[in-house]
């Protein structure tokens, strides 16, 4: 009994010997018709997954473009409002979501804006009271700006605008932007002297046609 039991041991064994030899040899003949890089990925595993030409078992040819992802650009977000205090801490709340979302963006200040507003007695066009009033402004500048990131932002705003805050957007113009610098008395000089010598020199124009 133990005679046979050994004989069918040996048999087991050098049967899974040859199926041994034979996969090897069936694996290796199947290698050489593979590529280095697809014989590297079938030996030897990977632990992590990857979407690139290295995942096992998967190839994938170089060159692949990326998607692309439009931009805005030259994009400005107008903050109005009458109380300074709260427009101010207002942009100390978009600023720290600016380095939370890595937006390329600045906030320019803006000199602010008189008002004067007048009201009525009833039924009269007498004046009753006269409020001065300013209206306080910021500029959110975005140079450019991805197409995912600004609909969330703006969804931020939203969700945290303040009572008295007014948001609008609006593309940069070269007016709106000269309205921030104070030009010097040098320069307002010199601009009211050219006009008074064009209007000279209409005059004496019309002079001669006369």
């Amino acid at each position: 009994m133990a005679y046979k039991e050994v004989s069918s041991a040996k048999t087991r064994y050098l049967k899974q010997t040859q199926l041994g030899k034979a996969l090897r040899l069936v694996s290796s003949e199947f290698n050489k018709t593979l590529c280095k890089r697809c014989q590297n990925n079938v030996l030897h595993k990977r632990k992590w997954f990857t979407t690139g030409s290295k995942l096992c078992g998967v190839w994938e040819p170089d060159g692949l473009d990326e998607p692309k992802i439009g931009e805005y650009k030259n994009i400005d977000i107008q903050l109005t409002g009458y109380d300074f205090v709260v427009l101010e801490s207002f942009c100390r709340f978009v600023k720290s979501v600016k380095f939370t979302m890595d937006l390329d963006m600045k906030i320019v200040t803006v000199p602010p804006r008189s008002l004067n507003v007048k009201t009525y007695h009833t039924r009269s066009t007498k004046v009753q009271e006269i409020f001065n009033l300013k209206r306080y402004e910021r500029k959110l500048r975005f140079k450019s700006v991805v197409c995912t990131k600004f609909p969330i932002f703006l969804e931020v705003l939203r969700k945290h605008q303040p009572e008295g805050v007014d948001i609008q957007i609006m593309e940069f113009s070269k007016e709106v932007e000269d309205f921030r610098y104070i030009p010097s008395d040098e320069k307002l000089n010199l601009l009211a002297r050219l006009k008074a010598l064009e209007k000279e020199k209409i005059e004496r124009e019309k002079r001669k046609d006369k």
